[in-house]
């Protein structure tokens, strides 16, 4: 398990929030999953003292 900083794009703005996930694409499915209206979705991993 990784901590990914998901970055999610909509029309009201960009989010971003940390996820601990197995890879990448389990955490942007879990993003496309909570903001349906996403236009765009990354995942990218955090390093392990910025991850808390």
């Amino acid at each position: 398990m990784r901590t990914y900083l998901v970055t999610v794009v909509t029309n009201e703005g960009a989010t971003r929030f940390p996820a601990i996930h197995a890879g990448a694409a389990e955490a942007i499915q879990q993003a496309m999953a909570l903001f349906p209206s996403a236009r765009a979705v990354g995942a990218k991993p955090m390093r392990t003292h910025a991850a808390g």
